[in-house]
């Protein structure tokens, strides 16, 4: 019995340092995309570009067993397990098919520490794209036609295959958040 308690207080030491470095790791990406924001006289574009760079090289670092092919539903599991629950945000999903899931983001651990709402918005739609991306790279990441500047309640599509309607969403997003006041 003792052995086992051992080994399960491990486990939640385990978990609560990987989610202190996930934290740590996100707070350094973000700062570093918001001083290349600064650096460039507000080129909105290195802000999306590195959390693309985040998403796809935590996703790398994290998920150690990939599967040759991935479906959505595994996916899922692995992301929502072992880097997006960790980090704080929280996702609830709607549907989850072969092809797509739908969920809606119910919280944005950098939205909740950031003044920079539109920054914050800009960088978590590329992390999440990265992570998207590292799976199914001719997938891509839909928001809803309506979201909201925090993107907290806001419809997002994960697709593993994108459409040729798809393919300028990242330009929409990019653009329908800079026109946003801050």
């Amino acid at each position: 019995m003792e052995k086992d308690t051992k080994s399960l207080t491990k486990l939640e030491t385990n978990s609560n340092d990987n989610k202190i470095d996930l934290a740590k790791r996100i707070d350094k990406a973000f700062n570093i995309a918001l001083g290349k924001f600064l650096d460039s006289n507000g080129k909105i574009e290195t802000v999306m570009q590195t959390g693309e760079a985040f998403g796809r090289g935590l996703f790398a670092d994290i998920i150690s067993e990939k599967p040759k092919e991935w479906t959505m539903k595994q996916w899922i599991d692995e992301t929502v397990e072992n880097i997006i629950s960790p980090i704080g945000n929280d996702f609830s999903f709607i549907e989850i098919s072969e092809d797509k899931a739908i969920s809606v983001m119910n919280k944005s651990v950098l939205h909740e520490k950031s003044d920079e709402t539109i920054i914050a918005s800009l960088f978590t739609y590329g992390f999440i794209r990265g992570l998207l991306k590292s799976a199914f790279p001719k997938g891509e990441l839909v928001l809803q036609d309506q979201f909201s500047r925090d993107l907290t309640n806001t419809t997002f599509i994960f697709k593993t295959k994108s459409y040729s309607r798809d393919k300028f969403e990242r330009e929409r997003v990019k653009n329908v958040l800079s026109k946003q006041k801050p």
